[in-house]
């Protein structure tokens, strides 16, 4: 028989101490992973015991306070800590391995062994070895001391670690973000190359299983069905660490021996905790794995066997092909603002952050809106009631839906409190403009897929009303953040080709057929302030283009410039031929670019230049 240190466990055919103390003294005997896992149970469910939580965080939290419960020397601040473990585990009538040792000579007959083989790390200590060895002397069976080298855990694969986590957050909340994090997980069982594809075709609008249920990739149904699956084991009434664990194993298995046992084993010691403190969440578990294996090795990738390629000829010269662009306003507005972060976003698809709650803002009231008008597309008899229930509804649905994109909750309840109050403002003002002029919505986040001067061009057009008197189109665009105060000043922008978002979608819809004759920026950034578009009637005349203040005009040559701009801009992009992407000479334009830290040219502002 071999007795080894648990951390060995599974060793062929050898036992721990604790097991091998169970059977001998006939009572239960916890392990020192179990004791730890009773440690951290206690302090995380035990309201008087006022530790910091970065001190039961800490990963050598639960053996420095097992070290001091052992020794007899337990500090001030761990003492209600230390009198609930000994009690509980009193009342559990539950021994630890020093104190089923010292037991275990009365129960020598039955000890039927016709040899022991210990672990030389089970007598390093001097108290248990010569436990040890007065048990297996009194018995009279001789024993062995094997060196097997210093216990510790084996080298795991710790990105299945990371996934096994991922999961078990998704299977607690069941949130987009988390199924996404497990998408890219090695036993998600879906391709790297098909997990990029998947949550690209997600983008921000839509949820992952979603996109997986219109079949946007067949082999992923299996990771749709898998996440159901440990969702519903994690929920089920008398679930413990280890049947989610074996449900985790099972919809999604992993051949990776050394990491499934460490798992298993860590997921065992939580359950046997749990007799002392029942009631656990997701984050009890994940707590127990970060407590455990964080000082575990990262496995090597096994490259045995496997030998360098040969060289390869070199490829004989040829022109590069210049892959087909297609254009946005977005990527025209990117590019004349400056060359740089056009070249970091989409020559180079750098990764940008996450994103501010404004823009979190913009993404969950342009959904709202969308909702609203899917389903009232008239207002000139409507009941005003009815209408201002139904959009908070759909603001508050769509925020809900968006919850998750949010940092904190106060962060999201406040914005969607914002959202709420400008929604009252935007439906004042949409039943006054239908009184004024009868007109029905006719599109919303109307695709766009045209071909101007044998370029592409794409994007989506938030809202067109049709007038009822005349049949003209006209261009809607909703802007959550911060837009031109004037027509003047938005023309300025067209004239100097700063801008090309409404001239895009005039062209676009001309090119659909339609007669437009307005074009509208709607500000929904403000809830104090009543909603003032800023409108463009589009004129035919050859007169100089006039505004009025919000209102104005412009001319069809004003847009026709703008149109040659964007096809010039599209030339040069999509030509290959331009060699540098300078830096822009506008500090404004880096205040909010997600590339700023990266630009080593950009211009300081004058603060930055004469602060130092």
């Amino acid at each position: 028989m071999l007795l080894v240190d648990e951390r060995r466990l599974p060793a062929g055919d050898a036992l721990a101490p604790a097991a091998f103390l169970t059977q001998l003294v006939g009572r239960r005997v916890l392990g020192d992973g179990e004791r730890r896992a009773i440690v951290r149970r206690i302090a995380a469910t035990r309201e008087d015991v006022t530790l910091g939580p970065h001190v039961s965080a800490s990963s050598s939290f639960a053996a420095r306070v097992l070290a001091a419960i052992d020794t007899g020397a337990v500090p001030t601040p761990l003492e209600t800590l230390a009198s609930h473990v000994r009690t509980l585990i009193a009342f559990s009538d539950a021994l630890d391995v020093r104190a089923a040792l010292r037991l275990a000579p009365a129960a020598l007959p039955a000890l039927d062994a016709a040899g022991l083989r210990i672990d030389a790390a089970l007598l390093a200590n001097d108290d248990d070895g010569f436990a040890w060895r007065r048990l297996a002397l009194e018995a009279g069976v001789p024993f062995e001391v094997v060196d097997l080298g210093p216990p510790c855990t084996p080298p795991l694969d710790l990105a299945l670690v990371d996934g096994i986590a991922a999961l078990l957050r998704y299977a607690r909340s069941q949130r987009d973000a988390d199924a996404r994090r497990f998408l890219l997980a090695p036993q998600s069982g879906v391709r790297p190359d098909d997990a990029r594809t998947l949550l690209a075709t997600a983008g921000e609008r839509a949820t992952l299983l979603d996109v997986i249920a219109r079949g946007a990739l067949a082999d992923a149904n299996r990771l749709a069905h898998g996440l159901s699956t440990v969702t519903a084991a994690y929920k089920a009434p008398h679930a413990s660490g280890t049947s989610v664990l074996a449900a985790m194993q099972s919809a999604f298995p992993f051949d990776d021996q050394p990491t499934r046992i460490a798992l298993a084993r860590v997921a065992a010691d939580f359950d046997a905790a749990r007799a002392f403190a029942e009631p656990w969440e997701a984050d009890d578990l994940l707590a127990e794995f970060d407590a455990e294996l964080t000082d575990a090795a990262r496995r090597a990738p096994d490259v045995a066997g496997i030998a360098p390629a040969a060289p390869v000829a070199d490829e004989p010269p040829a022109p590069v092909v210049t892959r087909k662009f297609s254009f946005s306003a977005s990527s025209l507005n990117a590019y004349a603002e400056c060359r740089r972060k056009w070249w970091f976003r989409y020559a180079c698809a750098a990764v940008e952050d996450r994103g501010s709650s404004a823009s979190f803002y913009g993404i969950a009231f342009h959904a709202a809106l969308e909702d609203f008008h899917g389903v009232h597309t008239r207002f000139d008899d409507a009941d005003a009631e009815a209408l201002e229930a139904f959009l908070d509804y759909c603001v508050v649905a769509a925020f809900d839906r968006h919850r998750t994109r949010f940092d904190a909750p106060v962060e999201f309840e406040l914005q969607k409190r914002r959202a709420r109050r400008t929604a009252k403002k935007y439906l004042a003002w949409l039943l006054e403009r239908a009184r004024r002029a009868p007109f029905e919505v006719i599109g919303c986040e109307t695709a766009i897929d045209v071909e101007i001067g044998g370029h592409r061009f794409v994007g989506f057009i938030d809202r067109l009303d049709r007038d009822d008197r005349t049949g003209t189109v006209t261009v809607v665009d909703y802007k959550t953040g911060a837009i031109a105060t004037s027509a003047e000043d938005y023309l300025d922008d067209v004239r100097a080709f700063r801008e090309f978002q409404l001239p895009f979608y005039y062209w676009a819809r001309t090119a659909a057929g339609d007669v437009v004759s307005r074009l509208a920026l709607i500000p929904l950034k403000d809830a104090l302030l009543d909603v003032q578009p800023v409108e463009l009637e589009v004129v035919t005349t050859s007169r100089a283009p006039r505004s009025r203040g919000a209102a104005g005009e412009i001319g069809l040559s004003e847009l026709e410039r703008a149109r040659a701009q964007m096809i010039a801009l599209a030339s040069d992009l999509a030509g290959g031929m331009l060699k540098s992407f300078p830096a822009t000479s506008d500090p404004d334009a880096c205040r909010y670019c997600a590339y700023a830290s990266s630009c080593r040219e950009r211009p300081l502002a004058l603060e930055e230049r004469f602060g130092r």
